[in-house]
């Protein structure tokens, strides 16, 4: 027993021992040989003795980003290319003070807190932050490295590091750039939550907000899994710009079996403005997805009342007619035959299709907007007889 508690302090020993060299050990390496013994010591270390790992780290990096962030000023000036590589140890040194400064404004061994590093950390290196905006921005490919970037500039802002030096500039004019640019690396990686994130905190930044909008509608749209997310993206969006969403929201609620809200915000949309398109063509797309064909044209046409060259609505129009006619050809006709009188209410519902796909046509010729409305209108002509016509279309394709 007294052997094994021996070893135990001597390990305690060997631990704190360690711990008071921290700094000691540290110098005279490189860089990246002081990140490891640091690494190695921190799980045995106070907060003060980490304050003081950190800040030889930055110490030991501080010559080199200095001579790199002269080095991209000027090049700056000169207008030429500043090696991806140059901005690596302005990142380190600022992610090290960050770090420094947590541990530095932690209570000490007799519970006050005395930071060391703050100033000269903060006086030093408070000019580095700016490079970084311009390499994120200007990183389009490796998206690691715009995260890093991004990051870095990110994390010195939130720290108490710098609020001295920020509260007498007048606040951070950079730190929505950054969050945006944090958004896009995110989102090509493919991290839609933290895409999410970082694009909404950048929407409170004028310059980017639109942009910071599009990337954060985006990413929640591809995060969306269950009902419950679709709600919360809903919400979001509401939040975001109610009437410019209103469309999107209304047809997420009608995806999600929500038909009474969904309803609901078209109605109210209309009712603030009778001429909202867009209210009335969702109107039409959510009776037509229930197959409601009447209900749907109604709707449709009164959208191309309000804009007559919107083109996917003539040809939904189109849809909508045709399948009416077609699905009244199958309910009146017994063992394949059909009555006069019955076949007429057909060919009428046919007919009226013909006309909208026939404004498509007129609207895009080249079939720009919609691409497959000729077969539906050959198939029509083709359908009421009018071989001629429908051949006419056949040449037009090439076939």
């Amino acid at each position: 027993m007294k052997k094994i508690i021996f070893t135990a302090l001597v390990a305690a020993f060997a631990t704190t021992s360690f711990a008071q060299d921290i700094v000691k050990q540290m110098k005279g390496q490189s860089y990246s040989d002081a990140v490891s013994t640091l690494n190695a010591a921190l799980s045995g270390l106070s907060a003060e003795q980490k304050a003081k790992g950190y800040n030889q780290l930055v110490e030991i990096g501080y010559p080199e980003a200095d001579k790199a962030y002269q080095a991209i000023t000027l090049a700056s000036v000169q207008k030429n290319k500043v090696e991806a590589s140059a901005y690596t140890s302005i990142v380190n040194v600022l992610n090290d003070a960050v770090k420094c400064d947590e541990f530095d404004n932690q209570p000490n061994d007799k519970g006050k807190v005395a930071p060391k590093f703050r100033k000269k950390n903060a006086d030093r290196l408070a000019t580095f932050r700016a490079v970084l905006i311009n390499a994120a921005n200007e990183e389009t490919q490796d998206y690691d490295r715009k995260l890093a970037l991004a990051n870095a500039y990110i994390n010195s802002s939130e720290s108490p590091l710098f609020e001295e030096v920020l509260k007498k500039a007048g606040g951070d004019q950079y730190l929505g750039y950054a969050q945006f640019f944090a958004a896009t690396a995110y989102y090509n990686k493919e991290n839609w939550g933290k895409a999410a994130e970082y694009a909404e905190k950048a929407l409170k930044c004028e310059d980017v907000k639109d942009n910071a909008e599009q990337f954060l509608v985006s990413a929640l749209t591809k995060s969306l899994k269950t009902k419950s997310d679709t709600l919360t993206y809903i919400a979001k969006l509401k939040d975001i710009n109610a009437d410019k969403y209103m469309a999107q929201m209304a047809s997420l609620y009608n995806q999600i079996g929500e038909k009474s809200l969904s309803e609901k915000i078209l109605n109210d949309a209309i009712a603030k403005d009778p001429n909202n398109k867009m209210a009335y063509a969702i109107k039409g797309e959510n009776a037509m997805n229930e197959k409601n064909w009447d209900e749907a044209i109604k709707n449709f046409k009164k959208t191309v009342e309000i804009d007559p060259d919107f083109v996917a609505v003539w040809f939904n129009l189109g849809v909508c007619a045709s399948s009416k006619g077609f699905d009244l050809n199958e309910q009146l006709s017994e063992n394949g035959r059909i009555t006069a009188e019955n076949d007429a209410k057909v060919k009428d519902a046919l007919k009226e299709a013909v006309v909208y796909y026939e404004k498509v046509r007129a609207l895009d010729p080249n079939r720009e907007k919609v691409s497959n409305w000729p077969y539906q209108l050959r198939m029509l002509y083709n359908a009421l007889g009018e071989t001629d016509k429908a051949n006419e279309i056949s040449k037009m394709l090439g076939e």
